[in-house]
């Protein structure tokens, strides 16, 4: 039974009844707080359909998101491992504080602490943070708004805007900087705080202070020049300058919050120190906008997607914030203006005699500017404007000598109802305003970075600022800003509607501007990939093992390595490879020495200097142009003894052990027969291609031998006989491989010198043989005559003498290349059947006089019926 009291029923104490309870719940704070985190979840899943399906494992793209899915494990791991030695990770190896080349994520990874615990895997945590940065960043939003505002519909706006807002779908590849969440908060905080200076609301500003620098080291940075501006604007209105608790408690509350940081920041300061890391000027340059990227709109929109591509580098700087955030501050902008003048304020002649001296000073800074400005690309360091002013300082100049005239007094053609701008600041509009155009005009200024003076002065004079890559994230503050400004706009608007029709309600108003901003940032169906989110058969085979040294891999370089890095969160070993905002020597060395052409033996060498333990190759992402170069890498240094054989996985990653650093590691299974290791006998059975493509110079100059010996072309039988001698137990890519080749072809002729046809020749014989053999003119052989007369020759020299005789190579040049080709596409004689003749060797060496191209007689080879049909049946 139910009775009422002043309009309200209550129900009866004895028998509570289903619905007291849940009216009871529903004016819970908390409670309520969280059905608005459930609203913007719910808008979420909605704007990034099918998103949130698929967290699983859904990822913007194979990079970025796996190394920031690493880092988020790590923080996890390290915490209830080595908390000590967070900085030092595991990648990167042996280098020391590598988290530190990057941003942390600390602040992101810490709220889902208990997913990993639960065993979710690091990609499923990535997926379902990516989720939540949006929503929760709307929330924030929505807080700030309600604080600044008192209207919930606003906040709605804000939210919306700020959670959707099309730049944070631009990060998706970078969770840290799209979970924003602390930004708004921080704000709020500081509001707050200013309203009520008590103990909690202090504590509270120095968690948000300390979560923002935990989040990531640059929103920490980049919050503290419009946090700066925030509180000298909240104390100028609310005249608590001189407000001794908000003093004492605000700075040990952020003091306290300050020297918490310090063991996540120092670490940043070391490694500047111990390696120099620093963002150069081009790189900061390169990832500054311009003001007209502000008109670029993002590519995921389904909107309008294409707007502005035309703008240089339209695929870098997609800032648009949409139209309706745009617009809707307008309301505030123009319905919210104060109204109708006054007689000019008086100003006292103290503060105008100032005036008139910053005047002074401003008109001297911009004097001197216009000759800065064209001197500022000379090369003379001597001169006075690049030496000593430099255009920078001199905009400093002016723009604070400006600000300052107008804090103490505007000129007298603005000066209406105020006579300063602390006046204006103190007399007009709300603290939401003020917060929004700060938050737009600093944001804007960080969007376009090394564009403006003021970033390159905090770039040179700021510490930290050094180490900020990309200045453009810095536009989350002017989306903030505008976010604000949007609801103010509405809320204008809607009071506008209500006080015109009185029976319009203003609800109405909010439920459709959220509605058409919804729709406008709607970027449903979204487009992701379906990361690899589990370990694979080698990750699970590394972590078993326990080594002394590191984990590399190939191939290696920027599209592979952050995957290298996820899996570093499975086998939890060391690795050398990896991707962050700074690279190490090593991993550069690396990269440089495999990305094309053969692979030194060097590199064998750094990974024994490292040390590395185990080397895997992931055959599957190597190129099939490149799999010659790292197959001849892995052949020589098992068959030298420096590389081991442990085992494939899932068919496509081979694992081998470093011997120098695990001399104890033992093979698992057999050789791969693409990489048995083969002397250059047997390849040449298999298939003559290969020692062809391999040897061309050196089977020519075989094929001399034969001529000046013989005075004849070699035949087939006897030419490949004597190649497969001499490659006889020299293995493929062997370090030993040319000076064996050299060393079977030195033994071959000292043989052939002492045989029957050449043996029972005197020396001057001897000499005329050879030269009339390869049709060379009698000029040297006088001199060869003498040599071996005196004993400064051998015959064995003077054959390699009259081998090489550039006539005799260049008379021989075509012949051999075309036998060299019946050789081993064909496998017998030019004349042999089905030719019979040498029609058709005479046709090529016609063919090679006429056109020189001998590319067209291989790819003809290539072709040949004959040699196809040989093909098919082996």
């Amino acid at each position: 039974m139910t009775t009422t009291v002043a309009n309200e029923p209550i129900i009866n104490e004895t028998k509570p009844g289903n619905t007291a309870r849940l009216r009871r719940l529903v004016r819970s704070r908390f409670v309520r707080e969280l059905l608005i985190i459930l609203a913007f979840t719910l808008m979420t899943a909605a704007v990034t359909w099918p998103y949130a399906g698929r967290m699983r494992n859904a990822v913007a793209g194979p990079g970025d998101p796996y190394l920031v899915a690493w880092m988020m494990w790590w923080d996890y791991h390290q915490t209830f491992t080595d908390p000590l030695n967070l900085f030092n990770s595991n990648t990167l190896y042996p280098y020391k504080y590598t988290l530190a080349f990057s941003e942390t994520c600390y602040g992101v990874a810490l709220p889902f602490f208990p997913l990993y615990a639960l065993g979710f895997t690091p990609l499923t945590v990535h997926s379902v943070a990516m989720f939540l940065g949006f929503a929760l960043s709307g929330y924030a939003a929505f807080r700030l708004m309600r604080t600044l505002s008192g209207s919930t519909s606003a906040a709605w706006v804000a939210g919306i805007i700020f959670a959707f807002i099309p730049y944070r779908f631009n990060l998706m590849a970078q969770l840290m900087y799209l979970w924003s969440v602390w930004l708004p908060l921080l704000f709020e905080a500081m509001v707050l705080f200013v309203a009520t200076r008590s103990w909690k609301r202090a504590i509270w500003l120095g968690v948000a202070f300390f979560m923002t620098g935990l989040t990531t080291i640059t929103w920490l940075m980049l919050s503290i020049i419009p946090l700066a501006l925030i509180v000298a604007i909240l104390l100028t209105r609310h005249r608590l300058w001189r407000e001794r608790q908000f003093w004492s408690r605000g700075l040990i509350s952020l003091g306290v919050a300050a020297a918490a940081l310090l063991p996540f920041t120092i670490p940043f300061y070391l490694v500047k120190k111990i390696y120099g890391f620093k963002r150069s000027i081009d790189d900061v340059r390169a990832h500054s906008a311009s003001p007209m990227h502000w008109l670029v709109a993002e590519g995921r929109s389904k909107l309008w997607s294409g707007m502005g591509n035309k703008i240089p580098e339209a695929w870098k700087f997609q800032m648009f914030p949409g139209l309706l955030p745009l617009l809707l501050p307008l309301g505030e902008l123009i319905l919210g203006s104060s109204g109708a003048t006054t007689s000019t304020p008086d100003i006292d002649e103290t503060r105008l005699r100032w005036a008139r001296r910053l005047d002074l000073l401003a008109l001297f800074a911009f004097a001197l500017l216009i000759p800065a400005l064209g001197f500022a690309n000379s090369e003379d360091p001597g001169r006075l404007f690049t030496k000593y002013l430099a255009p920078d300082y001199l905009l400093a100049i002016f723009a604070v000598a400006l600000i300052a005239r107008i804090c103490l007094a505007y000129p007298k053609f603005l000066r209406r109802n105020n006579a300063n701008l602390i006046q204006t600041i103190s007399n007009v509009r709300t603290d939401a305003f003020w917060i929004a155009i700060t938050l737009i005009v600093i944001g804007f200024l960080y969007s376009i970075g090394w564009n403006t003076f003021f970033y390159r002065l905090l770039y040179y004079h700021v510490p930290g600022f050094k180490s900020i890559r990309a200045p453009m994230r810095g536009a989350m503050f002017a989306y903030l800003g505008l976010s604000l400004l949007s609801g103010l706009g509405v809320k204008r608007l809607a009071g506008l509607v209500t006080r015109r029709f009185l029976r319009f309600p203003a609800i109405a108003i909010y439920l459709v501007v959220c509605g058409l901003l919804l729709l406008e940032l709607n970027n449903s169906p979204l487009y992701f990939i379906r990361g690899d989110a589990y370990p694979d058969g080698v990750t699970r085979r590394l972590k078993e093992l326990s080594m002394r040294g590191g984990i590399t891999y190939f191939p290696a370089g920027i599209d592979f390595n952050q995957r290298y890095m996820l899996r570093a969160a499975d086998h939890q070993k060391p690795l050398i490879l990896g991707t962050s905002g700074f690279s190490t020597p090593y991993v550069n060395e690396i990269e440089r020495m495999t990305a094309a052409g053969p692979i030194p033996k060097e590199l064998m060498d750094l990974f024994e200097k490292i040390p590395a333990s185990y080397l895997v190759v992931e055959q599957k992402l190597i190129p099939e142009l490149r799999t010659k170069d790292f197959n001849q890498f892995l052949v020589r240094e098992i068959s030298s003894g420096r590389l081991r054989y442990i085992n494939s996985y899932d068919g496509h990653s081979d694992l081998y052990a470093i011997v120098k650093t695990e001399p104890e590691a033992k093979s698992e299974a057999s050789l791969p027969s693409s990489l048995a290791i083969r002397d250059w006998a047997g390849m040449i059975q298999g298939d003559p291609v290969n020692f062809l493509n391999e040897n061309l110079s050196f089977s020519q100059r075989m094929f001399r031998v034969f001529v000046a010996t013989h005075g004849m072309m070699p035949r087939y039988k006897e030419f490949i006989a004597e190649l497969e001698k001499i490659g006889q137990g020299v293995i493929v890519g062997s370090d030993e491989q040319e000076k064996r080749i050299s060393d079977g072809f030195q033994k071959l002729i000292a043989e052939w010198t002492k045989s029957d046809s050449l043996g029972q020749l005197n020396d001057t014989q001897y000499v005329t043989r050879l030269l009339e053999n390869a049709g060379v003119g009698p000029e040297p052989g006088q001199a060869l005559i003498d040599g071996l007369t005196s004993g400064n020759e051998t015959r064995a020299s003077v054959l390699l003498k009259v081998v090489d005789d550039p006539q005799f190579v260049e008379k021989q040049n075509y012949p051999s290349l075309v036998e060299l080709h019946y050789f081993v596409f064909l496998r017998r004689n030019p004349d042999d059947p089905p030719d019979g003749n040498l029609n058709g060797f005479n046709f090529w060496i016609q063919d090679l006089e006429r056109n020189h191209d001998p590319s067209k007689i291989s790819k003809a080879f290539k072709i040949a019926g004959e040699y196809v049909d040989a093909k098919k049946t082996e």
